[in-house]
């Protein structure tokens, strides 16, 4: 053979070959499809993150637990969950859980719960669907109602035995807010669990840290009735004190998304989502709510 017919040859199958890639890209199949034929649908959440998703003498339990079960029985499915710990960052978490995989060749969920849906963010999205917004978290304080005779504003904590989670905004925040001025008042703690533990056990005076998450902790811990229910605290500068949460699928899934969506709208509107909340000793915060 010349060179020309193997020149010739060789453009045929690339051509070929290009157009069995650009079929494939055409009839990539909805995970509504997948979940539907295998009869269940894989959640992804985070690993050890009460009051969401944890494990508990034994059993996987949580927030996120209970809604992704809810949805999937709304679609008729088995829900199964697979935990991971966070990467650097959201890109990181969607990216190896959601679209592509770990590099090492881990696959990816149907679902993933608990997914930070600010509109910029969620705008610039090419690979996932991030949607069904249905939760407002926010930075909150609860404190000994024995050890402050009064609380207005955040400065009342001067002074005080304050708890954050090692590197959190909270710590973030209290750390340089005032100058600086209240970073001698942080007790950090490896994880908020462990400090709100110590909290209920009198060893602080106060705890900073996301509303719903504490709320859940001190249920956990039988926080005493001297224990102030959590109230929100109003972030000064580049903090942000508040933010939605929804969940996301991969972009190419829009029957899975719709149907998700549709899932939580009942939820949310039924007045289930409030009673999940409730069951492990949370305010239902609906996005938009302060």
């Amino acid at each position: 053979m010349n060179f020309f017919k193997v020149l010739t040859a060789g453009l045929a199958l690339l051509v070929s070959a290009m157009g069995n890639v650009a079929g494939a890209d055409d009839d990539v199949q909805d995970r509504l499809d997948i979940v539907q034929k295998k009869g269940s649908i894989e959640y992804i959440v985070y690993r050890d993150y009460p009051p969401y998703s944890f494990e508990r003498d034994g059993v996987f339990t949580g927030v996120d637990v209970d809604m992704g079960t809810a949805m999937a029985a709304a679609l008729g499915l088995k829900a199964t969950f697979r935990t991971f710990i966070p990467g650097d960052d959201l890109d990181d978490d969607l990216r190896n859980q959601l679209w592509r995989g770990t590099i090492v060749g881990g696959a990816v969920g149907d679902v993933m719960l608990h997914v930070g849906a600010d509109p910029q963010y969620v705008a610039r999205q090419d690979k996932v669907s991030i949607f069904g917004v249905y939760f407002r978290e926010a930075v909150a304080l609860s404190f000994d109602t024995k050890k402050f005779p009064s609380y207005s504003t955040i400065s009342d904590v001067k002074g005080k035995r304050v708890g954050a989670e090692l590197g959190s905004i909270a710590d973030q925040f209290l750390t340089t807010t005032e100058g600086g001025a209240l970073s001698s008042s942080v007790i950090r703690y490896p994880t908020l669990d462990a400090c709100v533990k110590a909290y209920a056990e009198g060893k602080l005076d106060a705890v900073l840290a996301p509303r719903g998450e504490l709320q859940g902790l001190m249920k956990t811990h039988n926080a005493g009735p001297n224990l102030a229910p959590p109230q929100a605290v109003q972030f000064q500068g580049i903090f942000r004190s508040a933010w939605e949460i929804g969940i996301a699928v991969k972009k190419d899934s829009p029957k899975l998304r719709d149907a998700l969506a549709k899932a939580m709208a009942t939820l949310i509107e039924s007045g289930e989502m409030k009673a999940i909340y409730a069951r492990h000793g949370m305010d239902y915060v609906t996005p938009g709510l302060r």
